[in-house]
């Protein structure tokens, strides 16, 4: 299925892109990055990366490569990564007890919510 042409946000330059042509998008993201900041700047420091790969250890010794799922039901999957129970956009610590272990699909489905 082809994918309809339609003109980029900032040139009008047509394309297959959803929202802007290949040059715009990749400045657009490039900006949003920088707004983001990195992720040691979001929290994500050395004492969350030891905490992450102790809960994904235990998990795995426990359960194995299964994911417990988010608004959908446990399933196998190899990609399993450490998650805030409460977000460290509201104020969640990066503790074991604040901590959970999703899959990488579930843990992008499951966002900051």
């Amino acid at each position: 299925m082809r994918r309809r042409q339609r003109p980029c946000l900032d040139c009008g330059k047509l394309t297959r892109n959803p929202s802007r042509c290949d040059q715009h998008q990749a400045a657009w993201q490039s900006r949003q990055n920088q707004l983001r900041g990195s992720a040691t700047q979001r929290g994500y420091d050395s004492q969350w990366q030891r905490v992450a790969r102790a809960a994904v250890a235990q998990h795995r010794a426990i359960y194995g490569d299964w994911c417990p799922g988010w608004q959908v039901p446990a399933h196998h999957s190899t990609d399993l990564t450490a998650d805030h129970v409460v977000p460290l956009a509201r104020g969640g610590a990066s503790t074991s007890e604040n901590t959970r272990v999703l899959c990488r699909s579930c843990n992008s489905r499951k966002r900051d919510q």
